[in-house]
Parts: C-alpha cells; sequence; structure tokens
C-alpha cells in the first residue's frame, strides 16, 4: 500500500469532525488520518473479501480511515456507525491500524485530523 494524499471535501470534512468528537472521548486513540491510499493490483490485499469487489476489479486508490489506536473491533464498529449516517450504503471505507513505519509514511503526505490531548 502507498499513501498519495489526504482526503478532503465537505463530506469528508464532516465526517472527520464527527470522528474526532467521538475519539475525543476513547482514550485508546492517539491520532487518526483519513487518507487516500493505492493499493497493489494484485495479491491477497485485493479479494473480495475485502470488499475489493468481484475479483478484485475496484478502483486502486481507495479512502482509508488510518488509526494510531490498538487493534480493536469495537474502534471500527464506532468508526462503521459515523460512515453510515453520512454515506451510502454502496460506499465503503478501509480502517487501518497504523504500524510505527506506516504513520512515517503517511506523514509525508497527510496531516492526522485528531490528535489526542495529554
Amino acid at each position: 500500500m502507498t499513501f498519495v494524499g489526504e482526503q478532503s471535501g465537505p463530506a469528508e470534512d464532516q465526517f472527520k469532525t464527527a470522528l474526532a468528537s467521538r475519539f475525543a472521548g476513547d482514550p485508546r486513540i492517539r491520532r487518526a488520518y483519513l487518507a487516500r491510499a493505492e493499493y497493489p493490483r494484485s495479491g491477497p490485499q485485493r479479494t473480495t473479501d475485502e470488499n475489493r469487489g468481484p475479483a478484485g476489479a475496484a478502483a486502486p486508490v481507495e479512502v482509508v480511515l488510518c488509526l494510531i489506536a490498538p487493534e480493536d473491533l469495537t474502534i471500527v464498529g464506532v468508526v462503521g456507525e459515523e460512515f453510515r449516517k453520512m454515506f451510502a450504503g454502496s460506499q465503503h471505507m478501509d480502517t487501518l491500524f497504523l504500524s510505527e513505519e506506516q504513520e512515517r509514511e503517511l506523514a509525508k503526505v497527510a496531516r492526522p485530523f485528531f490528535t489526542a490531548s495529554g
């Protein structure tokens, strides 16, 4: 995966605001980014199990919510709740729990929309 930039726009900004409000009450979440990432055109990341469409044919650049937080499905559930409030059922977004190395790469092209205080 290659990070290509920050995802922004009116709807995305509303989504970021809603998530930041939810994340502020969760001490597990340290930083959050909404980014565009280019996935490999083949390989395990492009399977139908990961919502990539038939034979992994979805566009190689996707919107990804990137988190500095422990991997926890309850966090993904919160993200899903907010996403469903704002976007059509035909839309999807991946959630990625970043390693330190991934965050260093992402920070070259995007800024976090949420940073925990303290």
